[in-house]
């Protein structure tokens, strides 16, 4: 969770720098809100798998209904700021898009965001006192919700130029996404190549190799 939690945050990172460099009327115009559509897809998603799914299932493992509310009304405090990125990512035309914009659109909700994936995660290292088992066959369903749509040339580029793989957790290298070397290289090499100059906004390169963002 906290690998996924930190693509997120990254690519907001990297939306807020690449903004006000970002020149109206462009194809570069283009490629950027479409990083950004997918940068709102993925964390829509990721919240209604966990609403929908994962945290009530984790409540009916713990015995406790309603044990995961905190975290789900976390949701709450950014949702209005979300919607008015939501719309203008999808709606604006690249002639119209205006990077100050933009840059206020993310500073109304991204703090409270990041405070909220913060905030999660203490709640899932408390689940140790549950079967192991029981919770990865929860955490195996729910990373099949969050992926069994996803498309090769959009959901998957756009997750790896989002990695760190410097990244340590507990002293190990990333290994997310989980996904074979083959795959990677497909992704890289091919799917990756239709919308390249989208994932030129991505904080890393296709290989999770960390890039010099531009400076705000």
């Amino acid at each position: 969770m906290a690998q996924i939690h930190n693509t997120i945050i990254r690519a907001l990172n990297a939306s807020w720098n690449h903004a006000v460099s970002v020149q109206p009327d462009t194809q570069e115009a283009s490629d950027f809100l479409l990083f950004n559509q997918q940068l709102f897809k993925t964390l829509d998603h990721h919240h209604h798998v966990e609403d929908d799914y994962m945290f009530p299932a984790l409540e009916k493992l713990l015995g406790r209904p309603g044990a995961m509310e905190a975290n789900t009304k976390g949701h709450e405090s950014f949702a209005d700021g979300l919607a008015v990125f939501e719309k203008y990512v999808f709606v604006t035309k690249p002639a119209e898009f205006n990077g100050v914009t933009f840059r206020h659109i993310i500073e109304s909700f991204a703090p409270d965001l990041i405070q909220h994936l913060h905030d999660e995660i203490p709640t899932l290292v408390s689940l140790h006192v549950l079967d192991p088992r029981e919770v990865t066959k929860v955490w195996k369903h729910a990373e099949h919700l969050a992926t069994k749509d996803n498309s090769l040339y959009t959901d998957a580029p756009w997750t790896l130029g989002c990695q760190d793989k410097s990244f340590l957790i507990d002293g190990q290298k990333c290994d997310f996404p989980a996904v074979p070397w083959v795959a990677e290289a497909m992704i890289r090499n091919w799917h990756g190549k239709k919308h390249a100059g989208t994932w030129s906004f991505c904080p890393s390169d296709l290989s999770g190799k960390r890039r010099l963002l531009p400076s705000a």
